[in-house]
C-alpha cells in the first residue's frame, strides 16, 4: 500500500476542504484519506497514483503538489 502526501493550496474553509476530498475519495484505488486544514495537507492511502491525484485536481480552484509518496513493504 502506498501513503502519499500532498500540499493543496487554496484549502483554507470547510467548504473546501470538502470540495477537494470529494475530487479524491472516489478515485480507483483510494483506500483512506485525511485532510488537514490547517497545513493544507491530504494524506492518501491505498493504490492510485500521485499522477491520478493531482489530474483529479487539475481544473479546479486548487494547486496541488505531492510532499511525500511511500509503499509499504
Amino acid at each position: 500500500m502506498q501513503t502519499i502526501q500532498l500540499y493543496v493550496e487554496g484549502m483554507r474553509c470547510p467548504r473546501c476542504v470538502r470540495e477537494a476530498t470529494a475530487r479524491l475519495r472516489d478515485l480507483p484505488g483510494v483506500a483512506t484519506l485525511t485532510a488537514d486544514r490547517a497545513t493544507g495537507r491530504i494524506t492518501v492511502t491505498g493504490e492510485v497514483s500521485g499522477t491520478a491525484l493531482l489530474d483529479a485536481l487539475a481544473g479546479s480552484s486548487f494547486t496541488a503538489e505531492i510532499l511525500s509518496a511511500t509503499t509499504d513493504a
